[in-house]
């Protein structure tokens, strides 16, 4: 690994594939993130799926990172709804909330077993860059036993840059696919979640998906999306230059250029319509095991 990527502070663990670092730049972008996914994305809205939170509920944030979502929906919410906040490192952790907010270090990959049928909602985003195909079958049975009957999950994944917008864009989705294979992710987790939901028992599954502008022709939206991807280019050097390139590009020189050259073509992609898509999803769980007796008939 080179100097300029050994700067940036990776999750290291047997178990851990998460290609982006936990660092304060990263807590800086995702600060930027949940800000624009929650208002190009979620049309301003905390939670999506159809529920109203009430005083008694327990709310789960998997994979908070610095918490954005977590401390978002506090603030709209009644105080005696509970908010547990979780994730596998505490570096970005919030450094003050509120007491219906505690923050836990825990996997979605194995939940506390005294969790099980405790939360009206479960919320998680982006972890199609940290788990694999067998982690994502094991994270979605965890969310579904801690869920409580009747309770919901929803999910935000992506993302996928447009190829046809030019050849820096094509050869960054490349890139993409290529560092999630080499860790052993799954690519394509966005097309297989929702029937990977209803095979682990959730019903009611919702999913869709927006192409969000990308760019400076865009405005302010269009900015912020580019920004945050350039972003996460950068931070993806590490795991990137960990496989040697992976036969895309040869030095950390070319690696900048090709960031610089993919967002000037983001920048001008107006006629190309500069884009990429995120999907969000929501799934619910039955009510009872009589329920679930009258689905299967």
């Amino acid at each position: 690994m080179s100097a300029a990527s050994s700067k940036r502070d990776y999750p290291s663990a047997p178990d851990v594939h998460y290609v982006l670092p936990s660092d304060a730049l990263e807590k800086q972008r995702l600060e930027l993130q949940h800000a624009l996914i929650r208002r190009a994305l979620c049309d301003g809205k905390t939670v999506l799926a159809p529920i109203i939170l009430k005083s008694g509920d327990k709310v789960l944030d998997s994979g908070t990172g610095t918490g954005a979502w977590a401390l978002s929906l506090a603030e709209e919410v009644p105080s005696s709804v509970s908010l547990t906040a979780i994730d596998i490192q505490s570096k970005i952790f919030p450094e003050s909330f509120p007491p219906n907010v505690e923050f836990l270090l825990h996997s979605v990959t194995d939940l506390p077993s005294q969790w099980t049928d405790t939360f009206s909602l479960v919320n998680q985003r982006f972890l199609t860059g940290a788990l694999t195909g067998p982690q994502w079958e094991v994270s979605l049975e965890e969310l579904h036993r801690v869920i409580a009957p009747g309770g919901w999950v929803q999910l935000v994944e992506g993302i996928s840059i447009s190829r046809h917008t030019g050849p820096f864009s094509l050869k960054t989705s490349n890139l993409w696919s290529a560092i999630l294979a080499h860790r052993g992710l799954l690519v394509d987790s966005v097309e297989r979640l929702p029937d990977m939901l209803t095979q682990t028992g959730f019903i009611n599954v919702w999913s869709e998906t927006r192409a969000l502008p990308l760019g400076q022709w865009a405005g302010q939206d269009g900015i912020d999306f580019r920004d945050d991807l350039a972003s996460v280019l950068s931070a993806m050097r590490g795991p990137l230059f960990e496989g040697g390139g992976l036969g895309l590009v040869s030095s950390e020189q070319e690696y900048d250029d090709l960031i610089a050259c993919v967002t000037k073509e983001w920048d001008n992609g107006q006629e190309a319509s500069a884009s990429a898509e995120l999907t969000a999803i929501y799934a619910q769980k039955v009510w009872s095991l009589f329920q679930d007796a009258i689905l299967l008939n």
